[in-house]
């Protein structure tokens, strides 16, 4: 039996919940060829509604969606050769002669092409060595992409990993330069480091200042979560009542893959009826599982920082951080609880969201605040 509850990847639209708003801002983007940047906290299923909108387009004839993540690249060789890899392995098996093409077009950079034993798709590596090699290296590819006749949408996830390189990155510029040129290629930009990823945008001095059109992903409707989990265990001949389902959504805060994984652990125990117990075992085994990172955090956090985790987690959310009620009940100093948040929200332990027209300070991770409230 297939556990409906998917915390890896995406393994289709029945298994997906909801996000009809944000498909429809997607495709309307797709459809009238204005680029996007979709952002979000981590796990909160950004990654998933992309394979969702390209799962969409493939139903389209003549519409090719491309997918790279380019989290653990560390330059802009990597992140390029890994552009041109992903467009290859989609569209090689359609353009005869590709290949060869490839190896003529970028002869220059010394082009290897080898293949993956498993898969049987090509990899390409180019000799990119200094930043106008970049720019050339693009303008050809995008060159290459315009003369097809095809309509393709590249979302690169985790574009924000270019202002880490260690080497001043021209990825953004080089993208820039051709994007107005490419009338068949439509470009999705995401991320989960908000900071960086409006600096690359937001800045009027960065080439895609006022480039394209933002989408913050929230988490789930609650209404339609909770519909969506209830039928999931009630099709499937397990027996949950909307209060429970209450239970766990407030426990895992409505945070995707959290609230998941919960689900993925609950289903599989397999009970026809579940009860409150169950859901408390399965709260107590979450939290010893993933209890020895939560005791690395400690090691690698000051006492201030510590004290403040455990502050916040106790309070659910923190408004005002300055607050003499709060500093007076956890016996905190002002000047040293804030440069302890700076640093963890630095670390994304900590993070700051917009709710009911107020900024609040929230454990970034449900899991670990719930462990803080039980220390």
């Amino acid at each position: 039996m297939i556990n409906p509850f998917v915390i890896y990847g995406y393994s289709g639209p029945q298994w997906f919940c909801d996000r009809e708003s944000e498909l429809s801002s997607l495709i309307e983007s797709f459809d009238n060829h204005r680029y996007l940047l979709l952002y979000s906290m981590r796990r909160l299923g950004k990654t998933g509604l992309i394979h969702h909108f390209h799962h969409t387009l493939s139903e389209r004839k003549k519409v090719i969606p491309i997918y790279l993540d380019v989290q653990h690249t560390n330059s802009d060789q990597e992140f390029v050769s890994q552009l041109i890899t992903q467009t290859i392995s989609k569209i090689e098996k359609s353009q005869t002669g590709l290949l060869n093409r490839i190896q003529t077009l970028f002869s220059s950079l010394r082009p290897t092409i080898s293949f993956d034993p498993f898969t049987n798709l090509p990899t390409v590596e180019l000799q990119i060595k200094e930043p106008k090699q970049v720019q050339l290296t693009l303008d050809i590819f995008f060159e290459m992409l315009g003369k097809l006749n095809n309509h393709f949408q590249i979302s690169i996830d985790e574009f924000q990993q270019i202002a880490n390189y260690s080497s001043p990155s021209f990825i953004d510029a080089a993208i820039r330069g051709n994007i107005h040129k490419i009338k068949n290629t439509h470009f999705l930009f995401s991320g989960s480091q908000r900071h960086l990823l409006l600096n690359l945008f937001s800045n009027s001095k960065k080439p895609f200042f006022n480039m394209v059109d933002q989408l913050q992903l929230k988490t789930l409707d609650h209404q339609i979560y909770a519909d969506f989990i209830q039928n999931h265990f009630t099709n499937h001949k397990q027996k949950i009542d909307a209060s429970i389902v209450e239970d766990i959504l407030t426990w895992t805060r409505s945070h995707t893959y959290h609230t998941q994984y919960f689900c993925n652990r609950l289903f599989a125990q397999g009970h026809k009826k579940i009860i409150p117990q169950h859901i408390e075992k399965i709260k107590r085994e979450i939290l010893y599982t993933f209890e020895p990172n939560y005791l690395q955090l400690r090691a690698t956090n000051s006492p201030v920082q510590w004290k403040l985790l455990t502050a916040i987690a106790k309070e659910e959310s923190v408004t005002n951080i300055s607050s003499r009620d709060f500093l007076s009940r956890y016996q905190l100093a002002q000047s040293s609880a804030h440069q302890a948040m700076n640093v963890l929200l630095e670390k994304e332990i900590l993070y700051e969201v917009r709710q009911k027209d107020k900024n609040i300070i929230i454990i970034y991770d449900p899991f670990f605040s719930r462990w803080l409230q039980e220390i």
